[in-house]
């Protein structure tokens, strides 16, 4: 179900580990992790961020750094990722990769979550086949492009005098939304250049199908494989009862603009972190990214989506339901 297979011709010989911020558990499998590597495959390169360098620098001195504003460099240098911590772990690492993305491992740390094939208690044996067999199955997960665009259509720039705000790639979902102020947003949605309606609205969600479980599906979106290439627009409280989510084509082009009747500006969310504003007229594009986040999945990867829509968000489960998947599951 949409399985890619990765050979490496040598073998990977920068890992780059990621860990979840300000939590304990993850700090000490941190060490644990790198310093297993290290000792195992000393030609390999540990690389970790500058702030998790600079806490750790007695008990893994070994570990190399790309420095702060050289983001580009985590494309150029790693050959995998490792992160150790929860779905929002791996949204992080997403944010690093503006473009390529080298395969990325994941383990569970005993939270659930939709992005989490293997389990930390797993990690050496899931890396040895990783590192030594020179090969990997991978699921290819969607990401989208956004690019944020002034009244006359050229590139916004940064209220700081920065410069031009760039193309910015996120993985779950972009979500034009009223923020703080208490009316509702009008906003024109355009696909491929042709209006398909004026939404007023809370705001509009554009969500990738591994975002179709996050913020859209509790806005009533739908449900959709990772391995579907998809656009999913779902509108958040709508004025209107008849606007619904709509799939589109992973080849679509969306514009959300902020109509003439919005009685303030609109903020721009992405992935739930970084945030723009919007006035009147101005207008945010998005489409499918080029660059896909490679995520190392086991071989039987439909089951795993199975179990995890079953058991993570008690899907369709009644009273009889919840008895015939344990059931199930447990066969």
């Amino acid at each position: 179900m949409g399985n890619y297979k990765l050979q490496w011709e040598d073998g990977p010989k920068t890992v780059l580990i990621i860990k979840k911020p300000h939590d304990e558990q993850t700090d000490k499998t941190l060490i644990e992790v790198a310093s297993w590597i290290h000792e195992r495959y000393p030609h390999m390169n540990v690389v970790v961020e500058p702030d998790v360098a600079q806490e750790f620098a007695e008990k893994l001195p070994f570990v190399y750094v790309i420095p702060e504003g050289n983001r580009v460099e985590y494309t150029r240098v790693t050959d995998l990722v490792i992160t150790l911590g929860g779905d929002g772990t791996i949204l992080h690492t997403s944010s690093l990769f503006n473009s390529a993305v080298p395969p990325v491992i994941s383990f569970s740390m005993g939270t659930l979550g939709f992005l989490l094939p293997y389990h930390i208690n797993n990690y050496r044996t899931a890396l040895e086949k990783l590192i030594e067999k020179k090969q990997a199955s991978l699921l290819l997960r969607m990401r989208l492009k956004c690019t944020l665009h002034g009244v006359d259509g050229r590139r916004l720039q940064a209220k700081d005098g920065s410069g031009r705000i760039n193309d910015l790639t996120v993985m779950n979902e972009v979500n034009l939304h009223r923020g703080r102020y208490p009316h509702l947003t009008s906003i024109g949605c355009f696909v491929d250049g042709h209006l398909i309606t004026e939404a007023v609205a809370d705001g509009l969600i554009v969500a990738s199908p591994t975002g179709s479980t996050a913020y859209s599906l509790s806005a009533g979106g739908s449900i959709v494989h990772p391995s579907i290439q998809s656009l999913l627009l779902t509108p958040i409280c709508p004025r209107s009862l008849s606007f619904r989510p709509v799939l589109l084509p992973p080849n679509a082009t969306i514009q959300l603009k902020i109509g003439e009747k919005s009685r303030g500006p609109a903020e721009v969310s992405l992935d739930g972190k970084e945030t723009f504003f919007l006035d009147k007229n101005e207008f945010l594009q998005v489409c499918m990214s080029p660059f896909p986040m490679p995520c190392v999945n086991r071989v039987h990867a439909g089951e795993d989506w199975i179990k995890d829509i079953n058991d993570l968000l008690k899907w369709n489960q009644g009273f009889h339901n919840k008895q015939t998947m344990t059931h199930y599951m447990s066969e």
